[in-house]
């Protein structure tokens, strides 16, 4: 990973969390760069199960959103703990008082990125969350970038603002019900732009703990770290509202060891094996795979579907991901 990520290119954003990503591969040869995109889907598959994994967890066992946010990092914070000391052979804990401070605030966004997200989904649905969490994401970093790191206002970043936000009003008030089911449904919308504004912070978090490091720690012990700072904070809230729960049935445990180790750990070993290989501005195009996927699966096994006007907004959100990676 480089020192410095002067690009929104260079920012690979999803579901999970995984953070920031420099733009590697991009001169590789043609059949380098096709087995990096074929990896980097396989990812993007898996991380759009992470929603309706979530709501399937609900109809074996209702089940807090709190409780489901803390199993995803628990299961996920050992492995690439685990993963970090395999592949850098030293302590991840070992940081400067700089680092503590960017990792831990990456871990508070992470904590409230994981508790938002989990609690829009039963609000309004797997597919309006993944999509408008995931597509005003790179939005928001794209402006929290301009103070924070002095990039311009272009005319693609205004452009990629008014087709998100556009998006992500017909998302919101575009489909069917009565007006108290709308504003759930509204309410929903909000908790999935909070989590897209929780991991911008994140993202931008990230960035600055490349930019001022003075040791280059590689992708794997930020988000190692992070998550595990986030999952005590989870942790400690749960046990202080209630919501932790420890007899619940085998198959809440099961889904949780799966969100924790399939589309966070695993997923994020295999993205960052295929973008080696291949180019950001690709890793930012295949992440698109995630709200496809996601609506497919809701719509299979959730019996989920969106209303015409939702189906704009969900095409003007994904063409405004489009704008800002495009070269």
């Amino acid at each position: 990973m480089s020192e410095k990520i002067d690009s929104l290119s260079a920012i690979e954003f999803e579901s999970t969390g995984i953070i920031t990503v420099e733009n590697a591969g991009e001169n590789k040869p043609l059949k380098r760069k096709a087995g990096g995109i074929g990896w980097m889907v396989i990812a993007a598959l898996i991380w759009g199960t992470v929603g309706v994994s979530s709501a399937l967890m609900n109809r074996v066992e209702t089940t807090p959103p709190m409780m489901i946010a803390f199993l995803r990092l628990g299961f996920a914070s050992p492995f690439l703990l685990g993963l970090t000391l395999v592949t850098t052979r030293r302590n991840p804990f070992k940081l400067s008082r700089r680092e503590w401070f960017y990792f831990g605030m990456m871990g508070l966004a992470m904590a409230i990125y994981q508790v938002t997200y989990f609690f829009a989904i039963p609000m309004a649905g797997v597919t309006l969350v993944v999509v408008v969490a995931l597509c005003s994401s790179p939005l928001m970093v794209a402006l929290l970038s301009i103070p924070v790191f002095k990039e311009r206002l272009t005319g693609r970043t205004i452009l990629a603002l008014v087709l998100g936000m556009t998006g992500t009003v017909l998302l919101a008030f575009g489909g069917k019900g009565g007006s108290s089911g709308q504003s759930q449904v509204a309410l929903g919308a909000l908790l999935a732009l909070a989590t897209g504004l929780a991991y911008s912070g994140l993202v931008v978090f990230s960035k600055l703990s490349v930019r001022d490091s003075k040791v280059d720690r590689g992708p794997a012990q930020p988000v190692a770290v992070a998550f595990t700072l986030a999952a005590i904070i989870l942790l400690v809230v749960s046990l202080a509202t209630g919501s932790f729960k420890l007899d619940m049935a085998p198959g809440v445990w099961l889904i949780g060891a799966y969100l924790g180790l399939v589309p966070t750990g695993l997923a994020y070993v295999i993205f960052f094996k295929g973008m080696a290989r291949a180019s950001a501005t690709a890793a930012a195009i295949i992440t698109m795979l995630e709200p496809a996927v996601a609506a497919i699966l809701a719509w299979l096994l959730l019996q989920e579907q969106l209303s015409p006007a939702s189906l704009v907004g969900s095409a003007l959100l994904l063409a405004s991901v489009l704008v800002l990676s495009k070269k």
